[in-house]
């Protein structure tokens, strides 16, 4: 594992109150750069608020942090210290409610006040904090039109259900859509450095051109849209680290805009790193944040993208922040993978069958080889071999064969032979190693059983880490795929 994020505290319930301040079009935040040396002092005023506690928390990749916890003097509470606050979204969490209000921390705003009613939170009033209060207008002004949009859209549908004319209430819709759009237009124009001016423009709409004469036209919408994705999104802003939308952003461009292959995982990942390499510590945080993603990951096959960033960044010399030992770690850990990685040939290992008799993997005639590393003693094993014996009984006479490996070493390969009857597993091609004279456990990185691989006739490894229960359909899909290929050839 790579840097750690410290995961002080988790807010509970958070979500609750802002998306009753925030959930209309644009409500996602972005902050200007700040961290400067100087000081921070706000003052947090809030009326009819009994607890004694008020909790600070700050956005980090997908985590919401504690940053303080204040203890109140005469019912007033005050965050402050001797240097700036880093730029980007804060919160401030009321007890026992555990709901909480956000507010703005810009280069030019740290020292002001924020004052609510704990009955009321809706309404807050800020002082010298003029970025702040501009944003608290805008949410203010949202709250009144988003109502009536409601409203609108809702006699709209029930007007298109009884088939009726929807003209006027879909023309009024539109008006108020446009003064939304006139709001945010004229604050982004009167203030073009305020962080409320970049919330709104981080989330302008991509207008995607008419492609209807092209022969694909939702490919080429596609691929505009993501190729435009980030257009209003400044990378080199450090303050983006501390805003949640920056991880969603950044998450969904990975998950729905990008295909699900480990190719192009580390396509969209290089392109997202390289626009964040100006802000030091926003490329830290998502390269170590992506690294522990992809060393952690299920989805067979996505360990060459834990590969791919290690010897693009980690060998590289990218990360200085990663202390020698672990670098040493990380990098040995991609060295153990890569040979295994889905297209490499596998190694043509030689094994020892139960009279001494040498059998390299070459020697053997099939199609498709199931490649089965096992252990007598281990308990996944024998749970998971009755769906090995059962698809090997009804694949072995279409060209696919079952290699099981024993992985016993030493005096304890005897244990193999003697659990073969009991497994029913005589109709393998049962082999071990008890010296480890091939390396097999390196060459084919087995660290734990069962680990299986599939090969094809000339090695290359095209599917692996799947259980017993899932070889059936994984075969039927790999012999349907080169089918087509062949097809097509």
């Amino acid at each position: 594992m790579d840097a750690n994020v410290p995961d002080l505290l988790t807010f509970y319930s958070m979500r609750m109150l802002y998306m009753k301040h925030f959930n209309y079009l644009f409500i996602f935040l972005f902050f200007n750069v700040g961290a400067a040396t100087g000081q921070h002092k706000i003052d947090f005023n809030i009326k009819n608020y009994q607890n004694d506690t008020l909790v600070i928390g700050y956005y980090l990749l997908d985590k919401q942090l504690v940053q303080d916890t204040l203890i109140s003097k005469n019912k007033k509470f005050e965050l402050s210290g001797d240097e700036n606050l880093p730029s980007g979204t804060y919160m401030l969490l009321t007890l026992p409610d555990q709901e909480f209000i956000q507010f703005l921390v810009s280069p030019i705003e740290q020292k002001f006040s924020l004052t609510f009613d704990i009955n009321n939170k809706e309404k807050i009033a800020f002082k010298n904090a003029p970025d702040n209060q501009a944003f608290q207008d805008y949410v203010d002004f949202l709250m009144v039109k988003r109502p009536e949009a409601n409203i609108l859209r809702d006699t709209i549908q029930k007007l298109k259900e009884a088939e009726k004319d929807t003209e006027y209430f879909e023309s009024q819709l539109a008006i108020i859509d446009k003064e939304v759009k006139l709001k945010q237009e004229d604050l982004i124009k009167t203030n073009p450095n305020f962080v409320s001016s970049k919330m709104i423009k981080v989330n302008t709409e991509i207008n995607v051109p008419d492609f209807s004469d092209l022969a694909n036209p939702g490919q080429a919408k596609y691929e505009y849209y993501k190729s435009h994705y980030f257009d209003y999104l400044d990378f080199t802003d450090p303050s983006a680290l501390r805003s949640p939308y920056l991880y969603q952003r950044v998450n969904y461009y990975i998950e729905k805009l990008t295909m699900h292959h480990p190719d192009s995982v580390a396509h969209s990942l290089d392109d997202i790193l390289h626009k964040m390499e100006p802000a030091p510590e926003t490329f830290k945080y998502y390269l170590s944040h992506m690294l522990n993603k992809y060393s952690a990951s299920k989805v067979v096959g996505f360990d060459a993208v834990y590969v791919h960033l290690v010897d693009e960044y980690y060998s590289k010399g990218k990360t200085p922040w990663v202390e020698e030992e672990n670098l040493e770690k990380i990098i040995d850990r991609a060295n153990k993978v890569r040979p295994t990685l889905i297209g490499k040939i596998g190694h043509d290992c030689e094994f020892y069958l139960e009279d001494g008799s040498p059998l390299k993997i070459s020697d053997i005639e099939y199609e498709y080889l199931v490649l089965l590393f096992w252990a007598p003693d281990c308990g996944h094993c024998k749970k998971a071999m009755p769906d090995f014996v059962a698809f090997n009984s009804k694949w072995k006479d279409k060209g696919v064969k079952t290699l099981a490996v024993c992985s016993k070493l030493g005096e304890k390969e005897k244990d193999c032979w003697e659990m073969l009857e009991e497994k029913d597993m005589l109709g393998f091609i049962n082999v071990s190693d008890k010296m480890h004279k091939s390396k097999y456990k390196v060459h084919y990185n087995v660290s734990k059983t069962p680990k299986v691989f599939v090969l094809d006739a000339n090695r290359e490894i095209l599917i692996k880490d799947i259980g017993g229960d899932q070889l059936e359909s994984v075969m039927d899909e790999i012999i349907r795929i080169e089918k087509e290929d062949a097809g097509a050839n």
